[in-house]
């Protein structure tokens, strides 16, 4: 795969307002630190990946390849008190952070955990939220190796940096026309629990499970990476918009087909409403990873990842050449996918 060192330009990301913002970010800061102070220490590596994709990675003076993410989980956008409790809000903060390990085939080291809590949540409620913490490493791998604690007058904050090693991160920009799509587990659980909440109904219980406790698939991850797939994201903000993410980083046209995906039984009921393609294609928050391969290489990886790991790999479309994304049922016609989840956007999506 062609490593990206130093790369210059905006990140290839999907259009929309928060990718708006994540570029006049990106494009203030580089400019601010393109000329370091004369009293500046040297750097200590150099960038492997650098913004723009699931996480960034550094190769260290002595070869090493880390790989760091951060993920900030705010109450009121990402997360309900009334809908979850504390173990499980720590949980999904973690896992959300710690599958962006995941997309680039890493291995965990561990994790830091900022949080600004109100004063009146007490030490019982930081246990629970350390609980859910620690579970979602114990799932994933690693050690909690520190963070900080604030006092806020509110909402409640999560901010999880993960890290992570690898010798040879997969990112988004390495598929190529010819390659077949795939995808791990199934998709919708998560945001058809969520719809459920919101219309004040108890989801199933499988869905509520997707939604609570998101597994990050971090040893499929790393299988896939050894097995040389190309290109590899984590599906967060749904397949729609991801998809797209991973069209624009690699430069090519992907083509997905509606009756192939892998769709949550927790999902189903609500595909017999008009909104329930939308909220399989761009619900989001199911952490499975989506990625390339050259033909052959995942239907022969399939029945020993599948053994192992008791997770389902389904060929969901191809690489062409062009650009964009593209969705069609069994008649060809296009499926209409929305933007996917975007917090700048309308009705945060």
């Amino acid at each position: 795969m062609t490593e990206r060192v130093g790369r210059g330009g905006p990140p290839r990301l999907a259009p929309g307002p928060e990718t708006a913002r994540i570029v006049a970010f990106l494009d203030a800061a580089s400019t601010a630190c393109a000329t370091p102070a004369p009293t500046a220490a040297p750097a200590a590596g150099r960038v492997v990946v650098g913004p723009g994709d699931d996480a960034a990675a550094i190769e260290t003076r002595t070869g090493a390849r880390v790989v760091l993410s951060t993920d900030a989980s705010v109450e009121g956008v990402h997360f309900r008190r009334e809908w979850m409790t504390w173990e499980v809000i720590g949980h999904r903060a973690a896992a959300s952070a710690l599958s962006d390990l995941a997309a680039m085939g890493a291995a965990p080291i561990g994790l830091l955990v900022s949080a600004a809590l109100p004063p009146e949540l007490d030490a019982g409620t930081a246990a629970a939220l350390g609980r859910g913490v620690g579970r979602a490493l114990a799932l994933a791998g690693g050690r909690l190796l520190g963070g900080d604690l604030v006092a806020s007058p509110g909402p409640v904050m999560l901010d999880v940096t993960v890290v992570g090693e690898t010798p040879r991160p997969v990112t988004r920009a390495g598929a190529r026309a010819g390659d077949e799509v795939w995808v791990t587990g199934e998709l919708g659980g998560a945001a058809s629990a969520v719809a459920d909440l919101l219309a004040g109904l108890e989801p199933l219980p499988a869905a509520r499970a997707a939604f609570e406790r998101p597994r990050p698939r971090i040893r499929e991850g790393m299988r896939l990476a050894e097995a040389g797939v190309h290109a590899m994201i984590d599906l967060s903000d749904g397949l729609a918009r991801d998809a797209r993410h991973l069209s624009i980083a690699s430069g090519v046209r992907i083509e997905l087909e509606w009756g192939r995906l892998p769709i949550h039984p927790g999902a189903v009921p609500h595909l017999e409403a008009d909104a329930g393609r939308r909220l399989v294609l761009s619900g989001g928050e199911d952490y499975e990873l989506l990625f390339t391969a050259a033909p052959g290489v995942a239907v022969g990886l399939r029945a020993a990842f599948e053994r192992d790991f008791d997770v389902r790999l389904t060929e969901i479309g191809r690489v062409c050449e062009g650009t964009g994304l593209a969705i069609r049922d069994a008649d060809g016609a296009l499926v209409s996918a929305g933007s996917g989840y975007d917090p700048f956007g309308p009705a945060g999506s």
